[in-house]
């Protein structure tokens, strides 16, 4: 509390108190804190913004040829995208043994299934899944092949567009289970370990 000196009183041993100080220090308190809040909201907010305009919109753009189409046959040769391992940056990259990136899509390959390097249950787990990210890779980059879609269903509940890779009729993710790289998919992930 704020003491005043000179309030009008003739009596030395009168002290009189302000209240209005504290109370205005207090409101001057409330009133920073509310701003600094606001400034923050204003900031996550337009930080988001700028990540929502930057990030790959590969469902906004057409749907009338490419998504519709019964296959997507990828062009051998210099034209073909590059596989490799994916980064920050996810446009054409390989994530892991039944998942890739292509030109902003992900996709899932939907006959396979293949040990998990994101959250492995044991070591072992993690190498099988190394191996099959790597091969998946190399098949990819190898020549052209198909995506095709597979059954009625277009996404899996992460986004992720369902699909067959094949090339020269043969599905990829056929030959990853050949090679002990993957299982072929039964409805429900089984344990690696």
């Amino acid at each position: 509390m704020a003491r005043k000196e000179d309030r009008g009183t003739k009596d030395d041993n009168v002290v009189r108190f302000d209240f209005r100080d504290k109370l205005r220090k207090q409101h001057d308190t409330r009133r920073r804190k509310e701003w600094m809040l606001g400034l923050a909201a204003f900031s996550i907010v337009f930080a988001g913004g700028m990540l929502a305009l930057n990030w790959p919109m590969s469902g906004l753009t057409s749907t009338a040829s490419s998504e519709l189409a019964p296959k997507l046959l990828l062009v051998g040769g210099s034209a073909s995208p590059r596989f490799e391992l994916c980064g920050v940056t996810r446009r054409t990259c390989v994530v892991d043994g039944d998942t890739f990136w292509l030109e902003g899509q992900k996709i899932r390959i939907a006959d396979i299934d293949t040990p998990e390097i994101s959250e492995p249950k044991c070591d072992s787990e993690y190498q099988l899944g190394m191996k099959a990210t790597y091969r998946l890779r190399d098949l990819l980059n190898e020549s052209a092949f198909e995506v095709r879609p597979i059954g009625s269903r277009d996404e899996d509940r992460f986004g992720r567009k369902l699909r067959v890779i094949v090339r020269h009729g043969q599905s990829l993710g056929d030959q990853l289970v050949s090679e002990g790289l993957a299982r072929t998919w039964t409805g429900r992930r089984e344990p690696w370990c």
